[in-house]
């Protein structure tokens, strides 16, 4: 059956939860990264062998291959472990394997992630006691048991129980990890990726080229063969191919809820033999998974799950940055499930979301939880006692970093046949993606999509009047008589603003900005409903101004945007701001002063007010020479543009 793609299918590209960029790290530098000479190896006859460079650090493959590539990865970070599970295998088979590459690893332990450095000194450690193989044997147990680990106070003692099972010597390898006796070797790498311009994990450098992120095998590989198309091989294939091979289709989520992988744990609804799997993961505290829930869930309760047409798996997201009672309602959910089975918990997971108004910004709310256990005649006792002590505290916590996993930032997210989509979609969505997983179809729609909206994107609009937009006072980097000017309207906790900011400004102000080109100027749109730290991070890059001059507020950017993920889920971020302030060498008093006296708040909101007049909606958008851009796109759709201008086209 051939479906015919509605408007609503449109939509998708906006929709689709691509994780491009893992997890962000700290980084001051503003340089595009360019990848060092390869470190000196000590040649060997055989194409493939294990060890260590003149350097000390870990390669394998060929030690004369023509192609090298250096990993920047972090242990505990989830993206490491998804690009390890998904990517890796094929990548070793493919070329190291083979003698066409070598492969070099590095440690960049990011620092939200407490666990990270410890596990980069255990595999160190490893290297140290046992030589290269155990080295790769420690490296490959720590990502593959990495929930098993990571958020753990005693996960030292759990790497000493790894040594134990890859049969090194416990004593010697026990006395390196606790005297952190490969810890200099860890900040030394940390300290060469941050010279290099790395700021998030994973990132390689293949020769002279970097890549970032959980990038599908076939981004490698044209890199590694040179041949710059992205093409995927014939072992890439795995069904329909997307007809623009350029385009990266992310790979289905592998969930484990067959039999035998924990089934007897999940949250489920439906026949686990229908052809299509939906996989929720939810906030009960959301209002937009309260919409889901009133507007759309009943029909796919009724038409998809029910018929057997759809198992439907759900999954705890629950954001407590911005929803502080979510946590505790997941916990109930589950509680309910513990006392009363399967049919209580859906009959708590039901009134939680109708009831939702009136306990999500309520003090009292577990008490309100627990007014529903009696409504569902529970054994109150019982539920007391599981809700009071926790008992579903880690279930709970262990749906949220799986999530995390695989790239979930928000809720609602779907995962349709492994695919994934974000926010409270109507019906007719999910009408039109089960029948296209059902026949099929789903990966080359979403490639048709992407390919699309790409060339929509791509495509210059000289017909369109430029908006006019005001420049003012409004920070800017370059010359002012330059002949074309960008506009970005930012926010400073979004995570694509971010990713703007590590991928694609660096070759702008490289390329454009330093040679005179372009004048980059930036203003503020905080989304403050979903982003709440944001406008005080906006007010802190212009109290760096206010206190240091525009180079202050160019490092204070650099650092908000690179170091998010130290502020944004923290309710102490005011704090974090000002310890910014401090390692950049401003005033302390002065910018303590001007943050807490909130005197900028009014011309960030003007910034948003500004915005939204000139059509903005969301974040990054961007004005080029008035005409405009929306979203985190790559650097060839601004070089495109650019070039335009800069012809007079």
């Amino acid at each position: 059956m051939t479906l015919k793609l509605g408007y609503r299918w449109l939509l998708l590209l906006g929709l689709l939860t691509i994780a491009l960029v893992g997890c962000q790290a700290a980084g001051d530098t503003n340089e595009q990264p360019t990848a060092s000479p390869s470190s000196t190896v000590e040649r060997q006859d055989q194409p493939y062998t294990v060890g260590f460079t003149a350097d000390g650090h870990p390669f394998k493959g060929n030690p004369d291959a023509d192609v090298v590539i250096e990993e920047f990865s972090s242990y505990q970070c989830p993206y490491c472990g998804r690009y390890f599970a998904e990517v890796y295998p094929d990548l070793m088979r493919r070329y190291v394997e083979t003698g066409q590459v070598l492969y070099i690893f590095m440690d960049f332990p990011l620092s939200g992630q407490p666990q990270s450095p410890k596990a980069a000194e255990a595999a160190n450690c490893a290297g140290q006691v046992g030589g290269a193989p155990a080295f790769w044997n420690m490296h490959d147990m720590l990502f593959q048991r990495q929930r098993e680990w990571s958020g753990r106070s005693d996960a030292g003692d759990i790497f000493k129980q790894y040594a134990t099972e890859l049969g090194l010597d416990q004593t010697t390898f026990d006395d390196c990890l606790d005297n952190g006796l490969t810890a200099a070797h860890v900040k030394s790498d940390s300290s060469q990726g941050m010279s290099r311009g790395v700021r998030g994990t994973p990132s390689f450098f293949i020769n002279d080229q970097v890549l970032v992120g959980v990038q599908p095998l076939s981004a490698f590989a044209s890199l590694i063969e040179g041949t710059g198309t992205g093409e995927p091989s014939a072992a890439d294939a795995g069904g329909a191919q997307p007809t623009n091979p350029d385009l990266f289709v992310p790979t289905p989520a592998a969930f484990a809820f067959q039999e035998g992988e924990g089934s007897d744990t999940l949250l489920a609804l439906g026949d686990p033999n229908a052809p299509v799997v939906i996989v929720e993961f939810t906030d009960y505290q959301c209002p937009f998974c309260a919409r889901h829930f009133r507007q759309t869930w009943p029909t796919l309760k009724s038409q998809y799950i029910d018929s057997g047409r759809v198992y439907f798996v759900l999954k705890d997201f629950p954001l407590t940055s911005i929803h502080p009672q979510a946590t505790k309602a997941a916990q109930a959910a589950r509680c309910a499930r513990q006392v009363g089975g399967d049919d209580a918990y859906w009959q708590m997971h039901d009134r939680l979301f109708m009831d939702q108004d009136s306990w999500a910004n309520n003090a009292d709310a577990v008490n309100i939880f627990k007014s529903y256990a009696n409504k569902i005649g529970l054994d109150r006792g019982a539920f007391d006692t599981c809700l009071d002590s926790g008992q579903t505290a880690e279930a709970v916590q262990a749906d949220l970093e799986e999530g995390r996993a695989y790239g979930v930032t928000g809720t609602p997210t779907f995962f349709i046949a492994g695919y994934p989509f974000s926010g409270a979609q109507p019906i007719e969505f999910f009408d039109m993606a089960i029948s296209l997983a059902e026949n099929g179809q789903l990966r080359q729609a979403i490639a048709d999509t992407i390919a699309r909206a790409q060339a929509e994107q791509q495509q210059p609009r000289p017909t369109m009047a430029p908006a006019d937009v005001p420049i003012g006072d409004a920070p800017s980097i370059g010359a002012a008589d330059a002949p074309v000017t960008i506009i970005e309207y930012s926010d400073y906790q979004c995570p694509f603003c971010a990713r703007h900011f590590q991928q694609t400004l660096p070759r702008l102000l490289e390329t454009y900005v330093n040679t005179g080109k372009v004048r980059y100027v930036f203003k503020d749109f905080p989304l403050s409903s979903i982003h709440p730290q944001a406008v005080q991070a906006a007010q802190a890059a212009r109290c760096a101004r206010e206190v240091g001059g525009d180079d202050a507020y160019w490092q204070m950017h650099d650092r908000l945007f690179a170091r998010q993920q130290e502020w944004a889920e923290n309710p102490e971020h005011t704090d974090v701001f000002k310890t910014f302030a401090g390692e950049l060498g401003l005033d302390q008093a002065a910018f303590d002063a001007c943050l807490d006296s909130g005197r900028y708040e009014s011309a960030v909101m003007a910034d948003l007010r500004e915005g939204a007049g000139f059509g903005v909606s969301g974040t990054p958008a961007f004005f080029i020479n008035g005409q405009p851009l929306r979203g985190a796109q790559p650097y060839q759709v601004f070089e495109q543009l650019i070039e335009a201008e800069l012809a007079g086209e």
